[in-house]
């Protein structure tokens, strides 16, 4: 039976992440309400979880439903530093994430390459946009906070030029890439200090009059030409700190500035539309999706961009502003979320109450995460169709004042998987080949345990893995200061780790053995120390096992049980089912298990007290003292090559630690006595010393006398409770380890 203490974890996950059941929203459109759940996870902000079915096609959605009129709570739009560079939503969450400051939902935002970007009413990029209606940013639009700080869904019209001696042209873009025939003016950003553009193109460096603003909407930067760099001259020009470039790419726009000279005066000037003046920020994207809480979709609803299942991503707003919608669905994965066509996704949202409603960037890029009750920072939400987050450059963040819960964990240990089902794991390689199964006569507990099956032999050069993955995966309440699990190695010399993420997107490599020594056979518990003061929630992704050396790189199979977060150190699990702590040998076996002298039995146990055989005594022998056959054979006629015991049997031969009952026999399955066991450790370990008073049943003359003489000088052996030794009687396994664990340690 799996550990109890699942069941804890169990009722606080549903506690926290299940909640209460949403009503039907009207919506018929997906079909059938598969299930539905709301969950507040800030003042004023919930979050909600729906799927849908309808025949085979499937849909998974998520909402932020914020209550935008709170005061705890406001919207940002964010990118990283410098602009134009591509994280994912979870890392930019983390990344904004500061005292009285927390991000506790976002969903990625524009499109790659990127449109227009506003903030505080400077431009700090203006873009690409669709060649023709069937693209999704041909129509000028936008989500953004406007002048009152209300968020807005409105058209844009930017009006953006300069001005040189009288005549005014049009400016294509700024600060982005020169497109052919295009002309691009680049201000100083945070983003480049030059235009990096190539010499097929005119550029005019301009620095602006003492006292000049940065370029925002509404105004007007005047300057002088301090540099003109013609047609054929090297391009990327240094952008001045206090001015502006003018790149003009193509030999039909540059020939019309041919008159250009340096100390002439340009002006530079941007006007916009009356509902995005002095906006707080703005994110221009497109198509439009809702209007006046009608389906309105601004583009070509023929394209295949519009009637195609996509993923898709939107931002939506109430008739009087005080909500606002943050919406992803999933798509491209069967079996789980198919995605949807714009008129769909758009009739989704206005179910929700939604008046007018954008498109964001969809695909691979859709991206929700939230900040769940008892998370430390927001966590990944929805599955993007890629299977990881992509990164995006710009996301659209909700803000609340409002601190994480604490999350007091008062149990030693929750378990983070049983391992029982292949569900929610799969096996991934790098040079090899693997396959995953369920095992369910080769378990430590419960019903099963997972099977990674492997073979090095079939991939190529270098460092071979295989990897039990988790998909998706799996999120760790806290911060635990260790993972534990179960592991039954084939003898092979593994290195046995996994990898974590912590809550800013950091990947971290844990190790639950040193290299080459996940070695041992059967079942073993290991744990593997996390780094401390990481970021939560932490996630586990992955268990694997690798080799780096050639010659080791064969193939077999592992099997792993019960993934465990261990919270105290002093946690210590039951290492085998049949050896309590009140056992007599407990601590002794326990220290053997550690050095991966003892293993136990695949069933988990240790069986202390059945007889120990010869060929038992020998693997334990060899394993203690780290002894290899080398190669070597033996001439004992009943000592099989195929055996599993073959190499140690050879290895304390030669080492003369153990010899045959007769010159040509081992016996193997012969149960050995306590005279036996001695002699071997007396061997084995080079004890020394005699007594004055030896066992009154081993006689001078006996063969093992002074083996046994010396397992009492050096206080390894007290005698049974008569007062004799018991040359005869056979030893048990517990007996064997206890005697082995004291003799290692004079």
């Amino acid at each position: 039976m799996k550990k109890n203490r699942f069941v804890t974890t169990l009722l606080l996950v549903g506690v926290l992440l299940l909640s209460s059941p949403l009503q039907a929203l009207g919506y018929s459109g997906f079909g059938s309400k598969l299930s539905s759940q709301k969950e507040e996870i800030a003042d004023g902000v919930s979050l909600i979880q729906e799927t849908y079915q309808n025949g085979t096609t499937q849909r998974a959605i998520q909402v932020l439903d914020v209550a935008y009129s709170k005061p705890s709570v406001s919207l940002e739009l964010y990118h990283p530093t410098p602009l134009g560079r591509l994280q994912t939503t979870t890392a930019q969450a983390f990344a904004n994430t500061y005292d009285n400051h927390y991000v506790v939902g976002a969903i990625n935002g524009g499109f790659v390459p990127m449109n227009m970007i506003v903030r505080n009413n400077e431009i700090l990029h203006f873009g690409v946009t669709s060649k023709d209606a069937d693209g999704p940013v041909f129509h000028k639009a936008a989500f953004g906070l406007n002048r009152d700080g209300q968020p807005v869904v409105a058209d844009v019209n930017p009006v953006i030029s300069f001005t040189h001696n009288g005549a005014t042209y049009n400016v294509d873009s700024v600060n982005s890439t020169r497109e052919t025939d295009k002309i691009v003016l680049y201000t100083p950003s945070e983003n480049r200090t030059t235009t990096n553009t190539n010499q097929w193109g005119t550029e005019i460096v301009v620095v602006a009059e003492s006292g000049s603003d940065s370029f925002k909407f509404g105004s007007q930067l005047t300057g002088t030409v301090t540099k003109v760099t013609r047609l054929g001259q090297a391009g990327n020009s240094t952008i001045p700190e206090n001015g502006f470039v003018l790149s003009i790419q193509g030999k039909t726009l540059s020939d019309q500035f041919l008159s250009v000279k340096e100390g002439e005066s340009i002006s530079v000037q941007a006007s916009i539309n009356n509902e995005w003046k002095d906006a707080q920020f703005m994110l221009a994207t497109g198509p439009t999706l809702v209007r006046n809480g009608a389906q309105s979709i601004s583009m070509n609803l023929t394209s295949s961009f519009a009637t195609t299942a996509h993923p898709r991503t939107a931002i939506g707003v109430s008739k009087d502003g005080s909500r606002v919608y943050l919406v992803t669905l999933d798509g491209r994965q069967s079996g789980y979320s198919n995605g949807a066509t714009l008129q769909d996704f758009a009739n989704y949202l206005i179910s929700l109450g939604v008046h007018n409603a954008i498109n964001l960037d969809g695909g691979g890029s859709t991206t929700m995460v939230a900040r769940l009750p008892y998370y430390q920072n927001a966590t990944l939400i929805n599955r993007p169709s890629d299977g990881v987050e992509r990164g995006v450059p710009t996301t659209l963040q909700v803000i609340s004042t409002e601190k994480p819960k604490k999350l007091e964990i008062n149990d030693p240990m929750l378990m983070i998987s049983s391992l029982d089902r292949m569900t929610g794991w799969q096996a991934t390689a790098a040079r090899a080949e693997v396959s995953l199964s369920e095992s369910k006569g080769t378990a430590r507990l419960g019903e099963g345990a997972l099977k990674l099956t492997y073979d090095y032999t079939k991939g190529e050069t270098g460092t071979a893995a295989a990897y039990l993955k988790a998909s998706p995966a799996r999120e760790i309440l806290g911060m635990p200061q260790e993972l534990g699990l179960w592991a039954f190695g084939d003898g092979r010399e593994h290195w046995l780790r996994g990898t974590i993420m912590d809550g800013s997107g950091q990947r971290h490599t844990i190790n639950f053995t040193q290299e080459h020594a996940f070695n041992w056979t059967g079942w073993k518990y290991v744990r593997a120390k996390l780094p401390s003061n990481l970021p939560t929630p932490i996630k586990l992704e992955q268990v694997y096992i690798a080799q780096s050396v050639a010659s080791k790189q064969g193939k077999g199979q592992v099997y792993f049980d019960q993934i465990e977060a261990i919270y105290q150190q002093s946690y210590q699990v039951q290492r085998f089912s049949d050896v309590k702590a009140s056992f007599w040998g407990y601590e002794s076996i326990l220290n053997l298990n550690d050095l991966n002298v003892i293993s136990g039995f695949n069933d988990g146990t240790f069986k202390p007290n059945d007889s120990i055989t010869r060929e038992q005594t020998a693997i334990m022998i060899a394993r203690a003292l780290n002894l290899s056959a080398n190669g070597q054979k033996t001439a004992l006629k009943d000592v099989k090559q195929d055996s599993f015991y073959y190499d140690a049997i050879v290895a304390v031969e030669k080492a003369g630690i153990m010899t045959g009952k007769t010159s040509d026999t081992f016996s193997p399955q012969e149960k050995l006595t306590r005279a036996e066991m001695a002699v071997i450790l007396q061997r084995a370990y080079r004890l020394t010393g005699s007594t004055d008073n030896p066992f009154p049943d081993v006689k001078p003359s006996h063969w093992a006398f002074k083996a046994i003489d010396a397992l009492k000088s050096n206080q390894l052996a007290n005698g049974l409770p008569d007062g004799t030794y018991g040359l005869n009687k056979v030893t048990t396994r517990a007996e064997f380890s206890a005697f082995l664990d004291r003799a290692r340690q004079q």
